[in-house]
Parts: C-alpha cells; structure tokens; sequence
C-alpha cells in the first residue's frame, strides 16, 4: 500500500509542492475613451477593461437584460471617473468600443486558414509552455497534474440561468488575493502571496475568495491524479453501500419523525425530503456549484400543502426552477411541516435551525459515513441500473448506435431524477430542423446495391436516434449527472454484457476521471447496485 494510505487519520498527504497558480495576461489599454454628455473622456485601467467587456456583449441577448444592465451599472459607476457624476448607464455612449470590437471581428473573420492555424498553435505553445511550469503538482514524491492550474480572467458574470448575479463584475485576483497550501518544508513560490498554509487534511492547493458569491475558490488536483481518483471511488462505495443500509436509515428516519423533540423531527423530516425527492442538502455545495436552495433552506413560500400531496416551487441550483410534487407523503411529515411552517412569514426558513453538519450527525447514527450527499448518488445510480437491466436482453445483437442511445436515455432518467436542467441553446431549433432535413434525404436515396441499402439503413436508423435524443434532452443536461451521480462500475458492467466498449458513453475527459474502472471485471447478470460496495 502507498503512503496515503498509512498516514494518521485524518492526513491526506505528507509534501505537497507546486509552483502556485497562473495568471491571466493583464489588460492591454486601447486608448478608447467614453462619451457622456457629447464630452470624450478617458477611463482607468480597470474601467476600460470593463467597458471593453460591456462592448463585447452589445450584441447578445444580455444587453436588454435589465437585471444584467442594472448589476454591470452597479458596479461600474464605482470605478468612473468624477466626470460622470449623475449618470446612468443609458447616457453613456460606448461608440469608441463597439466599433473596436467591430473592427476585432472583422478581422477575426478575414483571416485565411493558414492564419488561423498558426495562431492556433502560437497559442498552444503558449499554454503548454505554461502548463509544464503551473500544471502539475508533487504529491508525497508522486507528480500528478493539476485540474484548475489558470485563475479565471476577469470579466462580467453570466452565470447559468436567470442567475440573481448575472452583469457583474468578476474582478481580477493577483497574488494578494491567493492562499497557497504547501508542506512545511516545501519552497515557496516567487510572488507576494496572500498567505501560505500546511494543511494536510485537505488536498486543495490554493485558494482566494470569490467576493460576487462570499465563498472560498480552491485549486485541486486533475481528476485523473491517484489520490482524487480514490476519493471518488470511495463516493460511489459509499453509495452502493447505502443500498444494504437503506431499510435501516428509513426505518431511522421514520422514528425520528415522530420524535418527542423537535430538532430531531426537524431534522428527520428534511432527511425525508432529500430520500424521497432527491433534494440538496441546501447548506452545502461542490466547489463547482453556485449556492443553491435545498431540504435544509427551503423558505414558507416554497411549499403548499395539499392533503397528503406536497408541491414544491423554488429556484434551485443556477436559478433553474424546481418544481414539483410529492404524494402520498407519510402523515407525520405532512403533520411535522404544518407545525413547523405555523405563524411564520413567506420568507421564514422551513428548517429554521438546522444545517448539514445536523443533517450528517443524525444519517450517521443508522449508517457510519453517510451524508445528505450520498442519497443523489445512490438514487441516480439505481434509476440508471434499473432502466438498463429492462432493456439489456434485447439488446445483445443490437447496433452500437442502439446501445449507445439506451445509455443516453438511462442518463437521462437520472438527470430528471436530479431535476439538472438547462437553458435550450439559442439555434435549438436550426439544430433539430438540420437534423430532420438530413434524416429526409437519407430516406429519399435509392440504393443500387444491396450492401448500399443497407448502410443506408443504418445511417438511416442513427439519424433517427440522433433526433430523437436531441428532443428528448432539450431541457436537461446529461453531463453533470455522468460526472458526478451515477456509479461508472454500472455503465461498465452494462457495457461489457451487451458487448460495448464502456469508453464511448464518457467523453475524454471522463474517461480520465473514471480510469479506476477500467480494471475492474464486473458481472452484470449479477450486479446488484447495494452490492456494489464490496467491488
């Protein structure tokens, strides 16, 4: 065994080294000034920057947002000079920047492809030159690469969804802002750091504040590395563990319910809803995530009562609705919520006093380990499992397209379990109206041979698969569960029976988190998703 894995408990590793993080280039000024009041007038460093930016938005869905106009003004105004005392974003003329930006695309566009390449590869020379110098860090002697090596470049916030944010300025993060975690020993990067820390209980390598949201940003290994790669396969262990404990943490649950105190029937009800819908804890997030309402922050005016029925409306992760309702609820929660919502305002929390560290306590007092967290996993993984085992015996002789569609369609299903929803692209419908019209003229090709009918069968056949999942995923993003909910062993042991090669389900990327799984020999006539803890 390595010596991760004879460290005290608690320890993650004994040195860690890097060389820090990288920075974007800065702004290079452009001389362009802003009208106001039929005056030309010159900005700052960072308010030409910004209202370069703004240009570069003038033509997107998000210069008549007002939400988005009024969060850009906001901070905006902060950095004018005094001459714009008095105004507002409407009075300002960005004529100078729009025909810079104009004059950029142009130039963008006239570009021959020979051009193009060679500014392409400039470029990837550029990042790799910098990826052999930030990319990579040595953990316990071991060099792994790092995931996130580039501190994001400032600009206006977009976000996803009907963001609360969105407009905002991200300002840029220098060396002040960074906190390094190093050994003790290590040496430390050139740079006027924020901070450099020792801590080995956790395996993050730097981190800064993101002052939009308040939370902290950290650096991480690639997940490709060994030691993220055990971490998330002790995820879906834990998972798979569930499946065995699942009687007893509902059977826990359900006593709590019913509680003589009422912190414990809080908490116990909370732990219902996240079993039975599949909810976020709400306090607690993935460094990925925005801050999202969940079991623990649901409001008074997120629910309504209906008999045994429970309807659920709130913005959820990226401001994406969630919307919903629960039947046939158990009384006791329906009793539980009616008591806890009595005499409170709109805006009142539900679960007034409970957090995930509460949340977590009470799981782990019917299963050692298990996390609010864990139920979205386990609960992907078995919808997922059990679609692909309705449908796996007939699929042996199939085509590879035909499998690969009942794969999509299986993460689908957990998707919506999920509720991962996303905002239909912009050119959706010139996306589905290409696909119809190539399916139309492949129906219309006359073969001449038998060999030729049949591939036309098949490209026949893959058009309408195409099409069909392109519809049927509209409104859902398929990646966030493939990433993170749903146990690989379970496409890997599907694959392998129907006789697939597992790798095609996952992009690249993915394929380089989930590694680990390729070693692994999985029968899935057997496979059960509680057993897959002992794998």
């Amino acid at each position: 065994m390595g010596a991760i894995d004879s460290m005290p408990r608690g320890e993650r590793w004994r040195t860690l080294r890097h060389n820090g993080v990288a920075f974007p280039p800065p702004y290079v000024p452009k001389g362009l000034k802003l009208g106001f009041k039929g005056y030309w007038i010159s900005l700052g460093l960072e308010a030409e920057e910004m209202a370069y930016s703004w240009a570069k938005k003038k033509d997107g869905p998000h210069a008549s947002d007002l939400t988005f106009r009024n969060n850009f003004w906001k901070d905006f105004q902060r950095i004018l000079p005094p001459d714009f005392e008095g105004a507002n974003l409407d009075d300002l003329d960005f004529s100078q920047f729009n025909a810079f930006v104009d004059m950029e695309t142009r130039e963008k566009l006239s570009l021959s492809t020979d051009q193009k390449r060679r500014l392409a590869a400039e470029r990837k020379k550029v990042k790799e030159a910098m990826k052999r110098q930030f990319g990579y860090v040595e953990i316990d002697g071991r060099r792994v690469e790092i995931q996130n090596w580039m501190v994001e470049p400032p600009g206006i916030f977009v976000g996803r969804g009907l963001h609360p944010l969105r407009g905002r300025w991200k300002r840029r993060i220098g060396y002040r802002d960074v906190i390094l975690n190093l050994d003790a020993d290590a040496p430390i990067p050139p740079g006027n750091w924020g901070g450099i820390v020792h801590d080995r209980s956790s395996i993050w390598l730097a981190s800064w504040k993101d002052e939009l949201t308040g939370k902290v940003k950290y650096v991480w290994p690639h997940e490709s590395s060994f030691i993220i790669q055990k971490n998330n396969k002790l995820k879906y262990i834990r998972a798979a563990k569930l499946g065995s404990y699942i009687d007893r943490v509902r059977d826990h649950i359900e006593r709590g319910l019913t509680s003589d105190e009422e912190r414990i029937r809080k908490v116990a009800t909370v732990c219902y809803l996240i079993d039975h819908l599949c909810l976020r804890v709400g306090d607690e997030k993935d460094e990925d995530e925005t801050d999202t309402v969940g079991a623990t922050t649901l409001r008074v005016e997120h629910l309504k009562l209906d008999g045994d029925k429970i309807w659920f409306d709130f913005l959820g992760k990226d401001s994406v609705r969630w919307l919903k309702v629960l039947e046939e609820v158990n009384p006791s929660v329906i009793l539980n919520l009616r008591e806890f919502m009595v005499g409170k305002r709109p805006q009142d929390l539900v679960f007034d006093g409970v957090n995930s560290t509460k949340v977590n306590s009470f799981l782990n007092e019917a299963m050692r380990g298990l996390t609010a967290r864990v139920f979205r996993t386990y609960h992907a993984s078995n919808v997922v499992r059990d679609y692909l085992w309705s449908i796996s015996d007939d699929l042996n002789e199939a085509d590879q397209d035909i499998k690969i569609f009942h794969a999509k369609v299986a993460n689908l299903k957990a998707a919506m379990l999920c509720n991962h929803k996303k905002t239909p692209p912009k050119n959706w419908e010139e996306v589905i109206r290409r696909r119809e019209e190539k399916l139309k003229t492949l129906k219309g090709l006359v073969p001449k041979t038998d060999r030729q009918a049949n591939d036309i069968r098949k490209k026949i056949r893959k058009a309408e698969l195409a099409l069909e999942i392109a519809k049927m995923t509209k409104e859902y993003n398929l990646n966030t569960s493939l990433k993170n909910y749903i146990d690989p062993r379970i496409y890997k042991a599907w694959s392998d029976h129907v006789g697939l090669d597992w790798t095609v389900i996952y992009p690249k990327g993915m394929q380089r988190k989930f590694s680990w799984v390729n070693r692994m020999a999985l029968d899935w006539t057997e496979l059960k998703v509680r057993d897959l803890h002992r794998s």
